[in-house]
């Protein structure tokens, strides 16, 4: 039979739960090589070898691969928002269907997210220094890579912003103002 057990295209595995599969492989991978480097490392050096210390320097690397891939992971949301986010050296864009705009990373001034209502889209707001702000929708294509691309910022923390991207109670919540500057409402 030319599809399998079931005729072509059909899966058995349902929708959601092989869209978490892909959302949490990589994470599971990173865990897996810390785990078994480490497991090696430490076992290897016990015995006085040098490959020991090379499997324990494996393994710190592949904690840094580990963060990551748990960064990209809380997220990812589905890309159903209009418009693309567009990073580049020092940089960020948007171009959506009506607005967008482009704003030095350098010069941003204040980071917020905008949680409407539960069970609606946040929204990034990227403040300049003029006070002018883009917009972006969180679940636009790209905007799930902001978190890592704004760890540039001075005492961004990148993990905070995931975490306030997963909450769902609304309002306005500051991620990150630039120090030094006088605190704006």
């Amino acid at each position: 039979m030319a599809g399998g057990a079931g005729g072509p295209g059909v899966s058995f595995v349902r929708p959601e739960a092989a869209a978490a599969i892909r959302r949490w492989a990589e994470p599971a991978a990173a865990a897996g090589l810390v785990a078994l480097t480490g497991g090696f490392g430490i076992r290897w050096t016990g015995q006085g070898g040098t490959l020991g210390w090379i499997a324990l320097a494996a393994a710190a690397l592949a904690l840094f691969w580990l963060r990551a891939a748990l960064l990209g992971a809380l997220a990812a949301r589905p890309v159903t928002g209009a418009g693309l986010v567009v990073l580049r050296e020092g940089e960020i864009g948007y171009m959506g269907p009506q607005r967008g705009g482009f704003l030095e990373l350098d010069g941003l001034v204040r980071v917020e997210i905008y949680l409407v209502a539960p069970g609606r889209d946040p929204v990034w707001r990227l403040v300049g220094p003029d006070g002018e702000a883009l917009t972006i929708p969180a679940t636009a294509e790209g905007a799930d890579h902001l978190p890592e691309a704004l760890t540039a910022l001075p005492g961004f923390s990148d993990f905070t912003a995931v975490g306030i991207l997963q909450r769902d109670r609304p309002g306005r919540h500051v991620v990150w103002e630039r120090p030094g500057l006088p605190r704006l409402n």
